[in-house]
């Protein structure tokens, strides 16, 4: 996984690029911490670059989604396409975390 973060007006876009899975949970960690410290209360990860995304990776979005929420800032997840689009719809994550 590697990731790119940049404040786009009123909205923080995370794009995460490659593969979410469990050996990327200490790099994702940043991901969190990013989400928590920026400035705009609209968080946006795109998707449209990652190839493939396993449960531990559905499970860290979901800890992204929920700190997101404590900090006062929604989430969405945008650019979801083939095998991640699967996922998310299999994993019924879109029920909680708005999908562009």
């Amino acid at each position: 996984m590697d990731y790119r973060c940049e404040t786009r007006g009123d909205r923080f876009l995370v794009s995460i690029s490659g593969v979410l899975t469990f050996d990327d949970h200490e790099k994702f960690r940043q991901v969190v911490a990013e989400i928590a410290d920026c400035a705009p209360a609209t968080v946006e990860l795109s998707l449209a670059t990652t190839r493939m995304i396993d449960s531990a990776g559905i499970g860290m979005l979901l800890l992204a989604n929920d700190k997101a929420g404590r900090c006062g800032k929604s989430l969405r997840l945008s650019g979801v396409t083939g095998h991640v689009a699967k996922v998310i719809e299999l994993s019924k994550i879109d029920q909680l975390i708005p999908v562009d």
